[in-house]
């Protein structure tokens, strides 16, 4: 598929599944290998940690009416939803993204590419673009959640792009039609690097199975980048211009 019918497919659908989402870009020698190294430098999420072993960066932007982009060094994070889940509410303080990640020539082509197939479903206001480094782990003999079961997580659009994954038995990215099992469109498990599945979330909701080890003699782990937009209420837009 290309960005055109990627972004007709969500049109209609409100979501996609695209496997070959690197074939969009074109990567360099070597830019693979160093894109994902930063994974191996993350910080754990402690307002989760009674609930999962996870550990995440943020790099924030803001997407101007303009459409220009205006990087955001503010690592708060406040989720618009509360979770059904055993975790630490309010204002999470987050650890920014390393500045080599940022300025990774993959990173800004995989955020421009994102732009360009959800460009025709934006509007014209100010849109927040919240990207998000997480490492799902789990240790020998045990699992760990990588969400809080079928949910929404009060956004417009999220991208999930697969970055990899060590020893685990395979984990199912399930989107919903709405909050009920019987709902299920998409069921699969991703497996090539930058496969992603891309969420109106105001419409759709999903879900991932557990992180588990294939052997129980090592630990397991999964790599993700998210990439979140939300649109901005009238008065938070005034503020910021």
């Amino acid at each position: 598929m290309d960005i055109s019918q990627i972004s007709a497919h969500l049109r209609e659908h409100h979501y996609c599944h695209v496997r070959d989402f690197r074939e969009l870009i074109p990567i360099e020698p070597g830019e693979e290998e160093s894109f994902r190294a930063y994974w191996s430098n993350l910080v754990q999420d402690e307002a989760f940690k009674e609930y999962t072993h996870r550990k995440r960066r943020i790099l924030r932007y803001r997407l101007l009416p303009s459409r220009q982009l205006r990087l955001d060094r503010n690592a708060e994070f406040k989720s618009s939803v509360t979770y059904a889940i055993k975790y630490r509410k309010g204002v999470n303080h987050l650890s920014y993204c390393e500045d080599g990640f940022i300025k990774h020539s993959l990173m800004q082509k995989l955020l421009a590419t994102d732009l360009a197939v959800i460009g025709p479903h934006l509007g014209k206001q100010t849109y927040t673009i919240d990207i998000h480094q997480f490492r799902v782990r789990a240790d020998e003999h045990s699992s760990s959640p990588t969400t809080s079961g079928i949910h929404q997580d009060g956004l417009d659009w999220v991208f999930m792009h697969f970055i990899g994954e060590c020893n685990t038995v395979p984990v199912v990215s399930e989107v919903f039609a709405s909050e009920t099992e019987q709902s299920r469109v998409l069921n699969l498990a991703m497996e090539q690097f930058l496969e992603t599945i891309v969420i109106n979330d105001r419409r759709i909701y999903h879900r991932a199975s557990d992180v588990r080890p294939q052997a129980d003699s090592a630990p397991a782990w999964r790599d993700l980048l998210l990439v979140n937009l939300r649109s901005l209420p009238p008065d938070v837009e005034a503020q910021l211009s």
